[in-house]
C-alpha cells in the first residue's frame, strides 16, 4: 500500500511539473505563434500589430496594421509614388496616404475570402499639382499551401477622382493576379503581390493604357 501511495505521488509530482513547464512555455511562445496574412487572404489577428513594407512599381509603401478583432483589421499605409494608377506609360513622382479597412468574408480550413476597401488621397508633382482621392475595393481568394506559405488571388477595382487640375477626371482600374506569402518565423513574413489590368482615363473623351502593380512584401509582426 505505502508503495502505490508513493508512485501516485511521483506520478502527480511529474504531472504537476510537466503542466508548469507547458504553462511557461505557452507563455512565451503564445504570442507570436499565431498567423497573420496582408496578402492571404487573412486578417492580421486580434489585437496584433503589423509594421510592413511594400518595394516595387508603383510605389514604395509603409504600413501600419492593427487587428480589431478575428476577422478586421484596419491600417494606415504611406506612399512613395512613381506612376500614376499603376500605369505603365504614365512614370510620375508623388506621395499618397490610405487607411485600408479589411474584412474576412468567408473562411474554411485552408481557403480564406477577404475583402478589402483603401480610401485615400494622392498627391503627384506635375505642374499643375495632380491632386486626388482614391476609393479602391477589391477580394482576396487566400488558399495555405502549408502553415508557412499561402498563396492567393486577387480581384480589384481600383477608383479615383483627380480634382486638380481642372477638368476633373475619373480613373478606374479592374486588375487582378496572383499573390504569395510565407511566413519565415512566427514574427517575420515576405512575400510577392501582383496584379495587371487595364487603366481607364475618362478625361479627353476617354482612352485607357495598361497597368501593373509588382511589389515585394517585408513585414514583421510587433
Amino acid at each position: 500500500m505505502r508503495t502505490l501511495i508513493k508512485v501516485l505521488v511521483l506520478a502527480l509530482a511529474v504531472a504537476f511539473q510537466a503542466t508548469a513547464q507547458t504553462r511557461r512555455t505557452s507563455d512565451i511562445t503564445a504570442a507570436p505563434s499565431g498567423r497573420y496574412s496582408l496578402l492571404g487572404g487573412e486578417t492580421v489577428g486580434t489585437g496584433t500589430n503589423v509594421v510592413s513594407g511594400e518595394f516595387g512599381w508603383p510605389s514604395i509603401t509603409f504600413g501600419y496594421t492593427h487587428g480589431l478583432n478575428r476577422d478586421r483589421d484596419v491600417g494606415v499605409k504611406f506612399d512613395l509614388l512613381f506612376g500614376v494608377e499603376g500605369d505603365s506609360n504614365a512614370s510620375q513622382f508623388g506621395i499618397g496616404f490610405r487607411v485600408p479597412y479589411r474584412m474576412v468574408a468567408l473562411r474554411s480550413d485552408r481557403l480564406s475570402v477577404l475583402l478589402h476597401v483603401d480610401p485615400g488621397i494622392k498627391l503627384f508633382t506635375t505642374s499643375p499639382s495632380l491632386f486626388g482621392f482614391g476609393f479602391p475595393v477589391g477580394a482576396v481568394f487566400g488558399y495555405a499551401v502549408q502553415r508557412d506559405l499561402t498563396i492567393a488571388f486577387g480581384v480589384d477595382l481600383n477608383m479615383a477622382l483627380y480634382v486638380t487640375p481642372s477638368p476633373v477626371r475619373f480613373v478606374i482600374s479592374p486588375m487582378f493576379g496572383p499573390a504569395a506569402e510565407f511566413r519565415i518565423d512566427p514574427r517575420l513574413t515576405v512575400g510577392i503581390n501582383t496584379r495587371f489590368g487595364p487603366v481607364i482615363f475618362t478625361n479627353n473623351g476617354g482612352y485607357s493604357d495598361f497597368g501593373f502593380v509588382t511589389q515585394l512584401l517585408l513585414a514583421y509582426r510587433m
